[in-house]
């Protein structure tokens, strides 16, 4: 008898948002796509076959921010994001190079799409021009403006975007200019700037920490400026942590976040004060143990951060758990989800918590379990114009992740029928690099899969559907 399928994945509850489907029930797998849905396939015209019983099966989770460059995060965050069942991310700072290399001599197996920091220095409009093209030629799907950390003026911040639209490429915001800072003022602003343009606003949580007025009075107002931005995509998490920057230069603590953090807890906003919230464990420096990466604080962390010359990432408890649970349930009165997705901004960043919280939202009854799949996978695939990503529908691409209900996190992890990751433990190589048409030559040369995207596909998407379930 001929073999129908590579795979076979029985018995699991088939959770798919874009079908409503919410039944247990078999998925058969075949060249890396989704061949049949249905009851009692037969397993012995697979090659292989999982009995997935009293698990639950969703579209392969999609992280649309998180940092794995040797810039931000590095190489370990592709094995740490794969653990927990993540298939597909996208890095929001690069360089590209740095990521790709990456992939190419630590990957996991997932899929890669990667945003290229646009930095100080090019303002005028030809220099912004050169600077995105270069992105994109390079592999980059668009750029990322640091306005947070390393803020542009209002006029020059408008301008990128508006060039990001006209070259057709993704461009995301950490909101913040030299007018206004990461918080909601920035988040105000930065719609502003946009003018109905498309843009991803990064990380709603961080223009929620209390900064201007009360935090819960900042999220109701985040909200009804989203409500009344529809061009513009967003993403929150749920973490207490944030993450930034460490590096000082001549006594002077670089990011514009790294200093509100320190005058949040207390500290000076200089160098000595950010030594001084490291010692007392205000401020948590990420450190490579093991493998992976991990927040250490104290004199252990502040050790090591002088050993970096202070160029390491740091992390800061500033996210309240009544904002995050806001951002990630609060719908419209269509019900439609406000927040798009769910993130980590985490990758190399020991934060990568999403499904497991996410899973935690479901057993306090804040998100139905396909409301939970729609918000890990579904809504992020539309946000990235991944066509065929986001649900179990036949002919889609085989990214499954599979949970495990009772114990709270992700136990499979499979990126286009190929299993990367078993309980926990990473099993997968390489990786998929995800471009544009513009940067597939570049691309091609670190010898990788390649598949393209259209960050055009996406708004229209949003505009069409909302964010309902």
């Amino acid at each position: 008898m001929a073999v129908r399928y590579s795979l076979i994945l029985s018995g699991g509850r088939i959770l798919d948002p874009p079908t409503g489907r919410d039944e247990v029930t078999d998925i058969g797998i075949l060249d890396g796509k989704i061949v049949e849905v249905g009851r009692n396939l037969d397993t012995s015209r697979a090659q292989d076959a999982i009995d997935l019983s009293g698990k639950w099966v969703i579209p392969g989770v999609i992280d649309p921010h998180v940092h794995v460059s040797s810039w931000i995060g590095d190489y370990p965050g592709l094995r740490m994001m794969a653990s927990e069942g993540v298939i597909t991310a996208l890095d929001m700072a690069g360089p590209p190079e740095s990521v790709f290399t990456n992939v190419k001599e630590h990957g996991s197996g997932m899929h890669i799409a990667c945003l290229d920091a646009f930095t100080q220095g090019e303002s005028t409009e030809k220099s912004i021009e050169r600077r995105i093209a270069s992105a994109l030629e390079g592999g980059a799907i668009g750029v990322k403006i640091l306005g947070g950390h390393y803020p542009l003026s209002p006029e020059v911040t408008a301008r990128i975007i508006g060039e990001a639209k006209r070259q057709g490429c993704y461009v995301a915001f950490h909101a913040g200019t030299i007018r206004a800072g990461s918080n909601l003022e920035g988040m105000r602003e930065a719609i502003q700037l946009s003018d109905g343009n498309p843009l991803h606003l990064a990380h709603i949580n961080s223009y929620c920490r209390g900064y201007v007025k009360d935090p819960l009075l900042e999220t109701y107002e985040a909200l009804q400026l989203l409500k009344g931005a529809p061009h513009v995509w967003s993403e929150s998490y749920v973490n207490v942590f944030n993450g930034t920057s460490g590096k000082c230069v001549n006594g002077q603590i670089q990011s514009q976040v790294t200093r509100t953090c320190c005058r949040v807890g207390g500290f000076s906003e200089d160098e000595a004060g950010l030594g001084k919230a490291i010692r007392e464990g205000f401020g948590h420096v990420t450190k490579m143990k093991g493998g992976v990466n991990v927040l250490v604080t104290g004199e252990e962390g502040y050790l090591y951060w002088r050993e970096q010359n202070t160029d390491v990432t740091l992390s800061f408890p500033v996210n309240l758990l009544p904002v995050q649970i806001s951002l990630a349930s609060a719908k419209d009165s269509n019900g439609s989800f406000i927040v798009d997705a769910f993130s980590t901004d985490g990758g190399g960043i020991p934060r990568n918590t999403m499904v497991r919280h996410a899973l935690n939202l479901v057993r306090l009854g804040v998100l139905t379990p396909l409301e939970m799949a729609y918000k890990v996978s579904t809504r992020a695939a539309e946000m990235l114009g991944l066509k065929s990503k986001g649900t179990l529908s036949v002919g889609a691409d085989a990214d499954v992740t599979v949970l495990d209900p009772e114990q709270g996190k992700a136990c499979l992890g499979i990126a286009s029928g190929r299993i990367i990751m078993v309980e926990g433990r990473v099993v997968g190589t390489g990786g998929t690099i995800i471009t544009m048409v513009k940067g597939l030559e570049k691309v091609k040369e670190w010898g990788l899969p390649v598949k393209t995207m259209d960050p055009a596909e996406a708004l229209p998407r949003k505009l069409k559907k909302g964010g309902g379930v």
